[in-house]
C-alpha cells in the first residue's frame, strides 16, 4: 500500500515511529514532514504558526507542498500526526480517491479552534477514550480510540535495570510540570530532566541544575530510561484520559514508571505489576524513595512492563488496526 505520512520528523518523533515502522511493514512510504512550512528561524516558524491558526486561506497556500507530494506520489492513503492540514488541502490530497485519516496524540488543549473535526477524515484517531465516546455518541463523527505505542526498533530494553539510583524525566517542563518538579529537588529527590530547555520565564534555577541540557531519542532513550531506578511521568493537566506515548516507550525500555493515575492506564496495563501509579505528592515521594533504595523493588515491574509493552503496545499492532479500520469504513 502507498501511504504518504505527513507530520514533523524529528528523531524519534511520532511521525517518524510511524513512517519507520509503516516500511517495516513492507508499505511504500513518502514522508512531507509538517503541514506548514518550518523555519529556521524558531519566531519566524511560531509567527507562521500563529497567523495560520486565524487566517485560513494564506494557511492553505502555504501547504501546497503537501497537494504536490500528494500528486506525485499518487497515494492509497494520506496519514497524518498533523492537525493543522486545511479542508481544502486535504481534498486536493485525496481527490484522486485516497482515504485519509489522523491519528493525534496531543492532549485537547492543543487541538486548537478544533477544526480538525471538519476537515473532512474518514477517520480520526484520538487517545482520550473519554473524548471518542463523547464525540462519537453525541456528534456521531468519526472517531475512534488509539492509544499510542512505542517502537519496537528502538524502545527496547538497553542493558541491565536500574544501575543509577536516578529519577529520570523526559519531556517539555511546562508551568504545572515545573512546579512538581520543583517540589521533588526540594524534596531532596535525585532527578534527571532531558528534553527541550526550560522556557526563560520558567523560575526555576533548581530545575536548570538538573537538566542535562539535551533530548534522548531512539536508543538512547532507551538506555537511560533502563538504567534509572525510576522513569517519571507526570501528565498534562488537559490529559484527563488516555495514555501518553511516554509511558508506552518507557515501559517497552524495560524501566520502572511511576505515572499519575488517570483513566486508561488500568485498560493498558496491570497496576502495581506492570505499572506503579501515585495520586498525591507524599505517595510520590514515598514510591520513589522506595524504587530508588532497592532494585529489587523495580526490576519485576520494569522487566513486566517490557514484556506487556512488546506484546501490546507496539506502533505494528496499532498501524494494522488503524488501516484496517480506515479501509473498512
Amino acid at each position: 500500500m502507498k501511504i504518504l505520512v505527513v507530520g514533523p520528523l524529528d528523531a524519534d518523533s511520532f511521525a517518524d515511529n510511524v513512517q519507520d515502522t509503516l516500511l517495516r511493514l513492507g508499505h511504500e512510504v513518502r514522508t512531507t514532514g509538517p503541514a506548514r512550512p518550518r523555519f529556521k528561524n524558531r519566531r519566524l516558524s511560531n509567527a507562521v504558526a500563529i497567523l495560520g491558526e486565524r487566517l485560513s486561506a494564506q494557511d492553505a497556500l502555504l501547504q501546497k507542498h503537501l497537494v504536490r507530494a500528494a500528486d506525485e506520489f499518487g497515494p492509497d492513503v494520506v496519514l497524518t500526526m498533523d492537525r493543522t492540514v486545511q479542508k481544502p488541502v486535504l481534498q486536493q490530497m485525496t481527490r484522486h480517491g485516497a482515504r485519509a485519516a489522523l491519528w493525534f496524540p496531543d492532549a485537547v488543549s492543543n487541538m486548537g479552534r478544533h477544526d480538525l473535526f471538519l476537515a473532512g477524515y474518514d477517520r480520526i484517531f484520538l487517545k482520550n477514550p473519554t473524548l471518542v465516546r463523547q464525540l462519537s455518541v453525541l456528534q456521531g463523527l468519526p472517531v475512534s480510540y488509539l492509544p499510542e505505542a512505542g517502537n519496537p526498533a528502538w524502545h527496547v530494553p538497553q542493558g541491565d535495570y536500574g544501575t543509577r539510583e536516578v529519577i529520570v524525566l523526559a519531556g517539555n517542563v511546562h508551568p504545572t510540570r515545573a512546579v512538581l518538579l520543583d517540589r521533588l529537588v526540594r524534596a531532596g529527590l535525585p532527578l534527571e530532566i532531558y528534553g527541550p530547555s526550560l522556557a526563560p520565564w520558567l523560575d526555576f534555577p533548581a530545575l536548570r541544575a538538573v537538566h542535562q541540557g539535551r533530548s534522548v531519542t531512539r536508543l538512547e532513550k532507551s538506555r537511560v530510561f533502563r538504567s534509572a531506578r525510576v522513569v517519571l511521568n507526570n501528565l498534562h493537566p488537559a490529559e484527563f484520559s488516555g495514555v501518553n506515548c511516554r509511558v508506552f516507550e518507557a515501559a517497552g525500555a524495560g524501566s520502572a514508571i511511576l505515572t499519575e493515575e488517570r483513566a486508561g492506564f488500568a485498560e493498558a496495563f496491570r497496576i502495581g505489576e506492570e505499572l506503579l501509579t501515585f495520586e498525591t505528592f507524599d505517595e510520590l515521594v514515598e514510591v520513589a524513595g522506595e524504587l530508588l533504595r532497592d532494585p529489587s523493588r523495580g526490576r519485576p515491574v520494569a522487566d513486566a512492563a517490557a514484556a506487556r509493552a512488546a506484546r501490546d503496545h507496539t506502533y505494528d499492532r496499532r498501524l494494522v488496526q488503524l488501516l484496517d479500520e480506515l479501509w473498512s469504513v
